[in-house]
């Protein structure tokens, strides 16, 4: 951008009646374009960065249901107390366990989990696991955040074969204690942490909208997700 007002300034300075309209509008237009592919790139790799940094505390859930029954969930790891983690994720996604375990792709290891805390009315939960290797953990502190900010979703969708999937998408909209935005999750994606562009927690991802009714007819919904709130999660985990 400096160039570009340097060459404007030349302009004023020495007459517009010297310069070459058609050579002037090239160059500024290869100015903006190469500043243009600068700052995407620059975006780019902040964002690479910041989704290795929370992929790195984010886990899957595994519960066992039955003996045939499982099912699956996502966590974030937010605090340790020595080879003790302590990981927050969605109640609903450990209801009616026989057991849990947790899957932590950053040491590629399943480790057995206890529940510590639980509420259904808010959809929280705490457990606890065990560990000898070092596990990432990203913490949890109150932040701000507003319609229209850039987030970032991690969860395990579908399988555990997709474990630390990174969606990218935009707050839509706020209200009581749900965060309402596009980047995509499901199922399996409940209890899944959502972060602003700086890698920090502003919610827990809990439900989405994928279907409504048209008159009589089921029409496919996109783009509608719902966070918990950080306020909400700091007040639990207190």
């Amino acid at each position: 951008m400096k160039k570009i007002l340097i060459v404007l300034l030349f302009l004023f300075l020495t007459g517009c009646e010297q310069i070459d309209e058609e050579a002037l509008k090239e160059e500024i237009k290869a100015e903006l374009t190469e500043e243009l592919e600068f700052d995407i790139n620059d975006i780019n790799d902040h964002l690479s960065m910041v989704s290795n940094m929370v992929k790195a505390c984010t886990v899957t859930v595994e519960v066992t249901l039955s003996d045939i029954s499982e099912t699956h969930g996502s966590g974030i790891v937010y605090k340790s107390d020595g080879d003790d983690y302590y990981i927050l994720t969605n109640e609903h996604v450990i209801r009616y366990n026989q057991s849990i375990e947790v899957f932590i792709p950053s040491i590629n290891k399943y480790l057995q989990a206890s529940i510590i805390k639980e509420d259904g009315m808010k959809d929280l939960a705490i457990l606890k696991i065990t560990s000898l290797d070092i596990v990432n953990i990203c913490e949890i502190n109150l932040v701000e955040y507003v319609v229209g900010e850039l987030v970032l979703s991690v969860g395990t969708p579908v399988s555990k074969e997709y474990s630390n999937t990174v969606t990218l998408g935009m707050i839509s909209r706020i209200q009581d204690d749900l965060i309402q935005h596009d980047a995509a999750v499901n199922p399996g994606s409940s209890g899944g942490p959502l972060f602003n562009i700086n890698g920090e927690l502003v919610g827990l991802n809990v439900s989405r909208i994928n279907t409504t009714y048209s008159g009589n007819v089921i029409v496919s919904v996109e783009g509608m997700a719902f966070s918990i709130i950080i306020e909400e999660i700091i007040d639990f985990i207190s």
